[in-house]
């Protein structure tokens, strides 16, 4: 499996036989896919405001159990979207809406939450400025 989510954690959200059903390869070449997909997607909601690199390259006890969570909710309700998108279990689809309501409340600074912040330095902040005049008027 991929570093930061190990087989085992599947156990908890997820019987073999359907990831076998989702993933039929030996390999699970689909399933470690899907771990980068989702992975990606985390870094996507909330990589502006929290340190992604310190987040994902945590192993054993060390990982954040709620982000191993919901990478596994978002591996699974992808792969379900891949194999039946029409059949994608009720349980799935409001698991997969909730983490990206927790995603992006989190990434907006809306919710509050444990994980490791970018320094100051490498912060990209939520400040815009702008102007009511066109960029070629020459009015600040």
């Amino acid at each position: 499996m991929a570093n930061f989510i190990q087989e085992e954690d599947y156990e908890v959200q997820a019987r073999q036989e359907m990831l076998c059903l989702l993933d039929g390869t030996d390999e699970r070449s689909a399933l470690m896919k899907a771990e980068r997909f989702a992975i990606s997607q985390i870094r996507k909601y909330i990589g502006g405001r929290y340190d992604c690199d310190t987040l994902f390259s945590a192993t054993g006890e060390d990982r954040d159990a709620y982000i191993v969570m919901i990478t596994i909710d978002i591996v699974i309700y992808h792969l379900w979207a891949k194999k039946a998108p029409k059949s994608i279990p009720t349980h799935r689809k409001e698991r997969y809406s909730d983490v990206l309501d927790w995603l992006t409340n989190v990434g907006s600074g809306e919710m509050p939450t444990d994980l490791p912040q970018l320094s100051t330095d490498d912060y990209k902040g939520d400040v815009r400025i702008s102007s009511r005049y066109k960029p070629n008027d020459n009015k600040y």
